[in-house]
Parts: structure tokens; sequence; C-alpha cells
């Protein structure tokens, strides 16, 4: 009789296991194929059999906001937020992207810092972050987060495009240009590297000194969202204010204000661009909330034999922050050559490149 028994708890679980394997392989397909609508009714189904199925309807919440139903996606995570349990840090992700999506940045940078304390550390989070961090005008700390994501593995070409965005919101078109122009040479194809740069210059030097066109021939501004890692769409924003996004997975969606409508509104901040503001490049290697700490990180990198000087920064309702700092440079090519001067001291720590004015 126990033979039997143990017989007929092996076929249960090998079913169950095998059952489980189909679904993977079938949300796998869906995924890749970006067959939102089957992903929506394979976790309904579930949903529907079991309310309190949490999981699924993180799930189908994801699903619903890739298939640009916001209204229905909000609902479900809305749910998982009020009554699971436990709420999980992607949950709070997503709904940081809906309310991103909304245009509630500051709500939105809340879900991010609870998924950040729940111990989410992706890239996604700290791009979909710093995307509205800047549309919040936190444009140091917007800074910060994208390198962040690029720390961890985030498309590089995507951070900087971002970060030169940042600059441009801020009318510093020079750091624009010093970030986007290597990336021009380098390859000359990426329509919305070329549209940021394009602009960069023009209200720099008052006039179109570069040949270089984007694919509609508007004026656009251009943020990289994390979506490209997923399903490779990116948010554009053009002349008349309209949202162009592409196929949307989980994604946070920019302002929608054109560059004739931004450079209006910002006119005070932009009539000082004919008087440049000093700014350094340096290597940051590490930043922290109090200077006790930051003194005993920066005795810890003596050792690499490299000059470090701790400079506190303003982050506005973050605090200071005190930055751990290597090299001083005029342009951002300076900091990339003397990175590669000095791969072999740097190899063992994480560093980008820091623009101070």
């Amino acid at each position: 009789m126990r033979n039997v028994i143990f017989v007929l708890v092996l076929l249960i679980t090998g079913c169950a296991n095998q059952v489980s394997q189909t679904e993977q392989q079938l949300v796998s397909q869906l995924t890749v194929s970006k067959n939102y609508s089957g992903l929506i009714e394979l976790y309904k189904s579930k949903v529907v059999d079991n309310d309190k199925d949490w999981l699924s309807q993180q799930l189908l919440a994801e699903a619903y906001l890739a298939n640009e139903d916001v209204e229905s996606a909000d609902f479900y995570i809305q749910r998982v937020l009020t009554l699971s349990p436990k709420p999980t840090a992607d949950a709070h992700l997503i709904k940081g992207k809906i309310l991103a999506k909304n245009f509630n940045y500051k709500e939105a940078i809340e879900q991010y810092s609870h998924a950040m304390v729940l111990g989410l550390n992706s890239a996604d989070l700290y791009m979909s972050r710093g995307i509205a961090l800047a549309q919040a005008k936190h444009y140091e700390t917007a800074i910060d987060s994208f390198n962040l994501a690029r720390l961890r593995g985030f498309d590089e070409v995507s951070v900087k495009n971002n970060i030169a965005m940042v600059h441009i919101y801020q009318g510093d078109f020079q750091s624009a240009v010093d970030i986007l122009l290597p990336i021009y040479e380098q390859d000359s194809s990426n329509s919305k590297v070329n549209a940021n740069l394009k602009l960069s210059v023009m209200k720099l030097e008052g006039e179109e000194s570069l040949e270089v066109q984007d694919e509609s021939g508007a004026e656009v501004l251009v943020l990289n969202d994390p979506a490209k890692e997923s399903v490779g769409s990116e948010l554009t924003v053009n002349k008349e204010t309209q949202l162009v996004p592409d196929i949307l997975d989980t994604q946070v969606e920019v302002t929608p204000i054109s560059a004739e409508a931004f450079f209006k509104a910002d006119a005070p901040l932009n009539a000082q661009k004919n008087e440049p503001q000093p700014r350094s490049y340096h290597l940051q290697l590490g930043a922290y909330d109090n200077m006790p700490e930051a003194l005993e990180k920066r005795n810890a990198l003596l050792t690499a034999q490299l000059p470090i000087t701790i400079r506190p920064a303003d982050l506005g309702s973050s605090g200071t922050w005190y930055r751990l700092l290597t090299g001083d440079f005029t342009s951002y090519r300076q900091a990339q050559l003397f990175a590669k001067k000095n791969k072999q001291l740097l190899a063992e720590h994480e560093y980008f490149i820091q623009v101070i004015k």
C-alpha cells in the first residue's frame, strides 16, 4: 500500500512539474513575441480562479501596462499593494511606472524608493527613477541614478543620452555636446542621439553647425527608456507635444513638452548661455550621505594610488551627499582618456564620469 501511495505522489509531482514547465515556456514565447494580449488572458484566468493570487495579479498588471492599458494595470497593482500581506519590490516598481505615465513624478519617485528599501537593485529601477527625477527637475540626483543604472549593466548609449538630456533641460548644451559627440563619431545611425546632438549644437552656437538629421526631420527631445532593454522601445516628444511611443513595456513616459515650449518656459535659464559656467569633469568612485563614512571609504581607496578628494553636493530634498572624486578635467574626453590610462588601477572599483559646475 505504501508503495502505491509513493508512486501516486511521484506521478502527481511529475505532472505538476510538467505543467509548470509548459506554462513557463508559454510565458517566454508570449513575452518574446510581445503578445501582451496572450499574457493578459493567461494571468487573468489565474486571477479568476483565485482572486488572492497576488503574484498573478502583479504579472497581470505588468502585462496590462505593456499593452498600454494603464487603468487596468493600476487596478490590479493597487490591489496587490493594498491587500496582499507582503507586496514585493517589483510591485512598487510597477506602481511607480504607472504614476510616471500619468505624470505624477513625485509619487513615482516615492514608489521607486520603496522598491529600493525592499532590496530591488536593478538597472531598470534606477533608469526609471532617473527619468522621474529629471522630469521633477532633481537634475543632479537624476544623473546619479542614471549612472547607477549604467553600473548595473544598462545600455551605455541610452544612459549617456539621458544624461545629455538632463544637461539640455538645464541649458548646459556644451556638456550635452561633450557626451553625445563621441557617440555620434562612433555611430551616426542613432537618430535619437543625433536629434539631441543637433539640438544642443544649434542652441549652443545659434546655427546648424553639424549636418545631423533625425528620421522625422522634426526637432525632438528624446529620453532613452528602460523598456529599450526589454522590448527595444524609446519615447519621443515632438513639436506638437504629442507622445509617440513605439511598443510599450514597463515604461516611464517623459513630460509631453516640445523643445520650443521648454526653452520658452525657461527663458531666464537659457538666457545665461552666452556666459558659460565653468565646469569640471571627475571620476566618481562613490557617494555617501555622511562625512564619516565618506572619510572611511576614502582611506580604503588610498591603496588605489589615486588622489581622492571628498566634495559635498547639496541634492535638495535628498540632503547633502559626499562624493569621492579623482581627477580634475576640463572635458569629458579628458576624463575618458584618464580612465583608460588608469584602467588597471580602476579595475576593482566602480566609477563613472561626473560633471560638476
